[in-house]
């Protein structure tokens, strides 16, 4: 049974800054993980980190956990690197009766419900906000924040309904009841 979500976005090929936060952020029973994970695109700067083929290892190992969409910056190349097929474009499921909405963000697309949580990268801002009963969490980029966060990841608490922004250096950032 799934309790705890690991919600990243944006590695963008961020080797040391991944790893960084699987060694930090605790116990997960999956990962979501919101697209661009190992190419940094042409109108993004080379991430200091930049080690795709390292950080396409560790994505692997996990790949049985991972839960993610396919961002503007992903390849086919890259889904079949981190052990993947293929990465749809968005995907919607279901845990412990909460509905979860998850894409890139990069094309605006409407939630397929009116209850749940919609997660979403692309703009490598983090936040979290309420938009009538769905719950919208950006977990910002591992990699390139365009934000005063430093990098940042989201937790997706099932049993305890709650939310958590958390930086880097695993300061929380944001928390919400949902």
């Amino acid at each position: 049974m799934v309790k705890r979500i690991l919600v990243i976005s944006d590695t963008h090929g961020a080797f040391e800054r991944t790893r960084q936060i699987f060694n930090n952020c605790g116990r997960f029973d999956l990962i979501v993980h919101c697209g661009d994970y190992l190419n940094h695109g042409p109108r993004n700067p080379i991430p200091d980190d930049y080690d795709p083929l390292s950080l396409s290892a560790i994505l692997k190992e996990f790949s049985s956990v991972i839960c993610g969409v396919r961002g503007n910056c992903d390849s086919d190349v890259d889904a079949l690197l981190i052990g993947k097929r293929r990465l749809p474009w968005s995907r919607t499921i279901n845990l412990q009766g909460v509905n979860i909405f998850i894409s890139h963000g990069h094309e605006i697309e409407k939630t397929p419900f009116s209850r749940g949580i919609a997660i979403n990268g692309h703009s490598h801002v983090s936040e979290i906000k309420r938009l009538e009963e769905v719950l919208s969490l950006n977990p910002g980029s591992v990699a390139l924040p365009k934000d005063r966060s430093g990098g940042s990841y989201g937790i997706i608490d099932l049993s305890e309904r709650v939310v958590f922004l958390v930086s880097l250096t695993g300061k929380i950032l944001d928390r919400t009841v949902f």
